[in-house]
């Protein structure tokens, strides 16, 4: 009688670990913190004070009111960049504060 193998590939057993913890979502947000100058702008993340999510919303506080404003029109093409930094949809919202 043939035994069963119940072995996985490391790499498979990491990234099925990686989904159930939510890790992989968590690291995203992690890297678009990190990368915020890349991803928004010298001038945008030098004015940025502050960058917490919450499940698909990002929001970003500014010391700036006229930067806010003017990204007010631009939160479309900010999520844009931000998901394709991540090569997925983390963000669906954008909170300018």
């Amino acid at each position: 009688m043939a035994k069963k193998s119940n072995l996985i590939k490391l790499g498979d057993a990491i990234s099925q670990l990686f989904k159930q913890e939510k890790l992989d979502i968590k690291i995203s947000q992690f890297t678009v913190k990190n990368s915020w100058k890349e991803i928004v702008g010298e001038m945008v993340a030098n004015s940025t004070t502050e960058i917490f999510f919450n499940d698909k919303i990002i929001f970003v506080t500014l010391s700036s009111a006229a930067l806010k404003h003017e990204l007010s029109f631009r939160k479309e093409e900010m999520i844009t960049n931000i998901n394709n930094f991540c090569g997925y949809k983390l963000v669906e919202q954008i909170v300018i504060r």
